[in-house]
């Protein structure tokens, strides 16, 4: 069943203004990207920072307003007033850094029970203080920790703050922001674990935003690839990792360290990645690409299906229908 439908997502800012107070620039954050994500799967993001991972998900969360595009939750259009109610209360987000998105002025218990007040889901304080405590425990914190305030953890304590936080309203999807990028190597491990034990327990489906492209094969049902605000290829976890079609795909996986000494390492690209502010035309990865022609300088591909379940924007990669 599909769970949200993000149909044709684009996000612009504006950089500077002048005197009439007319921009000066703008940044194509994220253009005309569409994603689907169905009940209780998780689909990975990844792509190099900068690329509009995190931007894309604000987007379609609603933390940024939309330049463009619309994102359906259960095929209801979330510009619909009751849609878009229900959409807010069940797709939440889990930050990237575990200390600035918590007050530092609350207790965990304000801090997890905010949610709760604000949809007025427990009837007294003794019922928010036992949900509290039951969240806590869901995300393996004891029951004493709602009366401290976030200084007073470690980094994977605050995150497992953060998750209890976007569990508060029960929520069908959450979208995870990097949640493990700011974390240590063996906190990592612990808290992908238990995301994982939450999606069994609790039916969850994830979003899951990540520069560690084996994390993201480890967690994900399907993966998509993006680069400068577009989404190059789309398709099956385990066939994007280990079959990459698009030649930025194929230059992310050559970069995962190997433990081979052997191993030559990732080629070197040609270029460097090109400003936000000023993109080529055509295909935005052809000033980097061993394989582009005069159509990829001049004509911007889009994301076609090339195979079953695969998709692919680039045109030395034969495809039928556009996404």
């Amino acid at each position: 069943m599909e769970l949200i439908d993000a149909r044709h997502i684009t996000k612009v800012f504006t950089v500077g203004t002048d005197w009439l107070g007319r921009p000066k620039k703008v940044l194509a954050a994220v253009q005309d990207m569409s994603l689907v994500i169905h009940q209780g799967e998780t689909v990975g993001l990844v792509g190099e920072s900068g690329c509009g991972k995190s931007t894309f998900a604000r987007t379609v969360l609603g933390l940024y307003g939309k330049t463009g595009g619309t994102v359906l939750y259960k095929g209801r259009d979330t510009r619909d007033r009751a849609a878009g109610e229900l959409y807010r209360r069940q797709v939440q987000m889990i930050f990237q850094d575990p200390y600035s998105s918590l007050d530092p002025r609350m207790t965990v218990e304000e801090i997890i029970s905010e949610p709760l007040r604000n949809y007025h889901l427990c009837a007294d304080g003794r019922e928010r203080r036992k949900r509290v405590a039951g969240l806590l425990n869901q995300v393996d914190l004891r029951a004493e920790a709602a009366q401290r305030y976030p200084h007073e953890f470690s980094g994977g304590q605050r995150q497992r703050v953060g998750i209890a936080r976007a569990l508060a309203l029960e929520p069908e999807c959450i979208f995870c922001d990097e949640p493990i990028s700011a974390l240590d190597v063996s906190v990592q491990v612990q808290i992908v674990n238990m995301l994982r034990r939450l999606q069994q327990e609790l039916g969850l489906s994830y979003l899951f935003i990540a520069h560690d492209l084996t994390m993201v094969h480890h967690m994900s049902r399907r993966i998509g690839v993006m680069y400068l605000g577009r989404l190059v290829e789309l398709g099956p976890g385990s066939e994007v990792f280990c079959r990459p079609l698009h030649p930025y795909t194929q230059l992310l996986i050559a970069s995962v360290p190997r433990p081979d000494p052997a191993d030559p390492g990732a080629p070197d690209a040609a270029g460097e990645v090109p400003s936000p502010l000023e993109l080529p035309a055509g295909c935005v990865f052809h000033p980097r690409c061993p394989y582009a022609n005069q159509r990829c300088r001049t004509e911007t591909p889009v994301l076609r299906q090339v195979g079953a379940d695969r998709f692919a924007a680039c045109h030395q990669v034969q495809g039928g229908d556009a996404l």
